[in-house]
């Protein structure tokens, strides 16, 4: 489905909700808020399902003739519940033109029949459960959409901590993981060999033992930001930066080192408090699905060659690796002893003089080396 229809799914599911707590009154106000709400969730999901078919709706046409067009697109099935939605419909004209409050006998079965009509409705259009159908749908396979497709379940289980933690999981995997600077430690534990972390992102001033020992007093210090760079990734994705400086205000810090590691989640007491915390929930549930598919959306559009890798066989052992195209530059580390070959994903001339160098970048088995070697050292 796209953006557009989903969208338009969960405006109604929305309107729908809000609509229980006053059809449930007695209150003839509540009654009449009721139902144009409960009527507006029902003509925003025939207009999602218009748009899945595409059945021509035209901007003027009225709640009636909705049924006819996309019963002629469904042909030979059709809409079910056609003559008491239509009730729905005339208790809501004479709510908003009228000012004519309905009766609580006249709104008695409205909620059974509009849930029923969505969930038929739902598997016949969309071939998906009306509850199930989310934006995160839209969002790339991986660890992030099992993070926020927990998060929307625990939001609909009323556990809201977890939508908050599941959240910023989802915003630590796409986003904070890149600036941690835990490998910088010790620099035998990354295996550097002159190694600049590919993808890091965190101050340079920060990528030093020095740095951590005097200013990491938590796990969750190990992630630094580096702002500038951050705000214009935001900006160079589509992200809301507001949006997202939100959600990080409002959910706890965390950490990992790794994909095999155990999360660490600060217990702040002040995020995690009960008062207020299903708004906070909903806000920061919506904003990060919202920020991820952005992300995401922007991700597609961007047009690459297909990913592949290429080794070469390397001639001399512990072949030197040069910080540039240039055996006269600095060497920033070497090939270790064992190693046949070696990840490249680049052939270039010699920054100066003649010759050929190629560019590794080799990332496997916790070894990762970046930089230049001679094709004097390649077979």
């Amino acid at each position: 489905m796209r953006k557009s229809i989903i969208t338009k799914i969960l405006l109604s599911r929305r309107l729908y909700q809000l609509s229980l707590e006053n059809l449930n009154s007695d209150n003839e106000l509540s009654l009449s808020i009721g139902i144009i709400l409960l009527q507006d969730s029902v003509e925003i999901f025939l207009l999602a399902a218009a748009e899945q078919i595409d059945a021509d709706v035209a901007d003027n046409t009225n709640f009636n003739k909705y049924f006819d067009l996309i019963n002629k697109k469904l042909y030979p099935k059709e809409l079910p519940f056609r003559f008491r939605l239509n009730s729905l419909n005339k208790l809501r004209v004479n709510v908003k033109h009228y000012g004519l409050s309905p009766s609580k006998s006249e709104t008695i079965g409205l909620i059974e029949t509009v849930k029923e009509f969505f969930e038929e409705v739902s598997l016949q259009v969309f071939e998906k459960e009306f509850v199930a159908i989310s934006l995160v749908d839209l969002i790339n396979e991986g660890e992030t959409k099992d993070y926020l497709t927990a998060a929307e379940s625990d939001y609909s289980s009323g556990k809201y901590v977890n939508v908050l933690i599941n959240c910023r999981k989802a915003i630590y995997v796409e986003i904070e993981g890149d600036y941690d600077i835990s490998p910088y430690i010790d620099e035998s534990e990354r295996k550097g060999f002159g190694l600049m972390l590919l993808g890091h992102k965190s101050p340079f001033y920060t990528r030093n033992k020095k740095y951590i020992d005097e200013h990491v007093k938590e796990p969750t210090d190990f992630i630094v930001y580096d702002h500038d760079r951050l705000d214009m990734d935001l900006l160079k994705s589509g992200m809301s930066r507001l949006d997202y400086w939100n959600v990080w205000r409002l959910t706890p810090s965390l950490y990992r080192k790794d994909k095999e590691s155990e999360w660490i989640v600060k217990e702040d007491f002040q995020k995690l408090d009960e008062e207020g915390i299903k708004d906070r929930a909903e806000y920061v549930l919506d904003s990060t699905i919202n920020l991820i598919l952005t992300k995401h959306m922007d991700l597609r559009r961007s047009k690459t060659p297909n990913y592949r890798k290429y080794f070469a066989n390397l001639k001399t052992e512990t072949a030197p690796i040069y910080e540039k195209a240039d055996n006269k530059s600095k060497i920033i580390g070497a090939i270790p002893v064992g190693y046949k070959k070696v990840f490249v994903d680049a052939k270039v001339s010699a920054l100066n003089g003649d010759g050929l160098f190629w560019h590794v970048s080799h990332f496997e088995d916790g070894l990762h080396l970046y930089g230049y070697i001679d094709n004097d050292d390649i077979e």
